[in-house]
């Protein structure tokens, strides 16, 4: 999906949870934009109280922001 609306002009903030670092990073390369950075936050985030939620989102929310009001990412050609 992140490939597919960043193709089309549409930024976009992937956010995953640490255990998925390489596995995100491969799918990425694989789809041909090895350059976009997902965000990560800590794992596991299932077990977590919705104030940790909310702690985890704060944490990531200014670096979502930024994502969504760039520029597209170039994809590889």
């Amino acid at each position: 999906d992140v490939v597919t609306l960043e193709d089309s002009g549409i930024p976009t903030a992937n956010v995953a949870t640490t255990e998925f670092i390489g596995a995100a990073q491969a799918q990425c390369s694989a789809l041909g934009l090895p350059q976009y950075k997902p965000l990560f936050v800590a794992h596991p985030i299932q077990p977590k109280t919705p104030d940790e939620v909310r702690t985890l989102v704060d944490q990531v929310i200014d670096q979502i922001v930024a994502k969504l009001l760039q520029q597209k990412v170039q994809q590889a050609a």
